[in-house]
């Protein structure tokens, strides 16, 4: 591009040049439009215009990580599971990293359910929730697996989603585990895009 541009700069300059000494003058619509490449040529130029390729950030020594099942502290049974799950499969579409089990891991990403709070946000006539929000706090960290040296650590993801309630008990709990993994899927993008940002 730069030799491209250069020369279609100095091929005008010696044109209008050689116009001053009796040469034929240079009709306007072509003088314009080779004008405006170059100038376009030579700001593509100026701005440092290229193209590259994505590259891995991420050291190979701790590409592959291990996510162990989450702890639980709340009295919703299933979500440690449904977040490790989200955890998961988050990783599984970076191609950055590998999940690997345990035993061949070079990091470690453990952590545990730290509370589940759930409120009314709207009621009937009659003092009775229609809606509620259900909010989800955990802390994880990230270990190198061959020193237990600690590499990353947070205890404030937190998330919330809102549910309605149904007219029986069983279709309250349906709608609140959607919610549920709701949050989980957007704790996992959460932690996910937090350990990229390492790199």
């Amino acid at each position: 591009m730069k030799l491209t541009a250069l020369t279609h700069l100095a091929y005008l300059c010696r044109y209008i040049a050689r116009t001053g000494s009796g040469h034929p003058r240079i009709p306007r619509p072509i003088f314009f439009g080779f004008f405006g490449l170059t100038a376009c040529s030579l700001i593509l130029l100026g701005c440092g215009y290229h193209r590259t390729e994505p590259a891995n950030a991420v050291p190979d020594r701790l590409r592959n990580i291990y996510i162990a099942p989450l702890a639980n502290r709340s009295n919703e049974l299933m979500l440690a599971s449904w977040i490790t799950d989200e955890l998961r499969q988050e990783f599984l579409r970076d191609a950055f990293f590998n999940l690997t089990p345990r035993q061949e891991a070079d990091v470690i990403l453990e952590g545990r359910v730290k509370s589940v709070f759930s409120g009314g946000l709207s009621y009937s006539s009659y003092d009775n929730a229609i809606e509620r929000s259900i909010r989800v706090t955990c802390s994880l960290k990230m270990l190198d697996a061959h020193t237990g040296k600690l590499l990353w650590q947070t205890s404030d993801i937190t998330r919330e989603e809102a549910f309605l309630v149904a007219t029986d008990l069983m279709g309250t709990q349906a709608l609140k585990d959607q919610a549920l993994k709701k949050v989980s899927r957007d704790v996992a993008e959460l932690v996910h895009h937090r350990i990229a940002d390492l790199f």
